[in-house]
């Protein structure tokens, strides 16, 4: 792939990093994974496709609030928080419908579950705002790097999975990047057992694997933003939505900022 190609028009990675950027970020999540959801969703199954699509206006809606810096920040948290449970909900419901193959949808199960632990982490979010928990930075990486590490590999399996088998060259090096970014989720779920609570200080040796990860997101971030353009431009055989590389590449972009301002956000 051309290293050299330039970024997407209409990304946008420069979202305010404060409470109601944060807050806005989540909402977005949440509201990118309906509107994916709902594609894959068999038309029999239209209460499922009913409830999804109400989920995904009212996410909308909050969303908006929060970009646009409108109301009070306890409601509006409040608001996230109602709407990104009632999503969870449906996505819990529906993962163990299909698990129970009792659910005619083409999502697999993996990336169902994905999407759950991303509407989770959003209350976690949520909650640490309203609380202003202060949150060490050596917590800080590794809560971030367990986190988000999962969550680089399986997009890289997702990426797999819609791009056509005749990717040769792009399939082979997507699988090159799940193994290194599976490799960097075992090590980071290794340190966070090795530098027990409570962590007052940053270790070198965390902060050397922070920085990897930081030097791996961005470059992740890239990636995932040339293989957009392609897919946008209609340049390679996938079933991909067409901003889902947007989508994705937004969260790299998330993990290494996170990182560099050692936070959780």
């Amino acid at each position: 792939m051309n290293k050299g190609c330039g970024i997407v028009k209409g990304y946008t990675d420069n979202y305010e990093r404060d409470t109601y950027g944060i807050i806005a970020f989540w909402l977005r999540n949440d509201y990118d994974h309906g509107r994916f959801f709902d594609r894959e969703i068999s038309h029999y199954e239209t209460e499922l496709a009913r409830a999804n699509l109400n989920n995904i206006q009212r996410l909308g809606e909050v969303w908006k609030k929060a970009s646009t810096k409108q109301g009070d920040i306890g409601n509006l948290l409040k608001e996230a928080k109602h709407v990104t449970r009632e999503f969870h909900r449906l996505l819990t419901y529906t993962m163990d419908k299909s698990l129970r193959c009792e659910v005619i949808i083409s999502t697999p199960v993996s990336l169902l579950d994905h999407m759950v632990r991303e509407a989770e982490e959003s209350q976690r979010v949520f909650k640490l705002i309203e609380r202003g928990a202060k949150i060490s930075p050596s917590d800080a990486i590794i809560h971030e790097s367990v986190f988000w590490l999962r969550q680089m590999a399986d997009h890289l399996g997702y990426i797999l999975h819609y791009s056509d088998v005749s990717n040769y060259d792009v399939n082979f090096q997507v699988m090159e990047m799940m193994q290194k970014f599976e490799r960097l989720y075992m090590q980071a779920t290794a340190l966070q057992t090795m530098i027990r609570t409570p962590r007052k200080d940053t270790l070198p040796i965390l902060t050397q694997f922070k920085n990897m990860i930081i030097k791996e997101a961005k470059s992740l971030e890239d990636f995932k933003l040339q293989l957009s353009d392609l897919i946008k431009r209609c340049a390679i055989a996938t079933t991909s939505p067409p901003d889902l590389l947007e989508h994705i590449a937004r969260e790299a972009h998330h993990l290494w900022r996170n990182l560099e301002e050692e936070r959780i956000t």
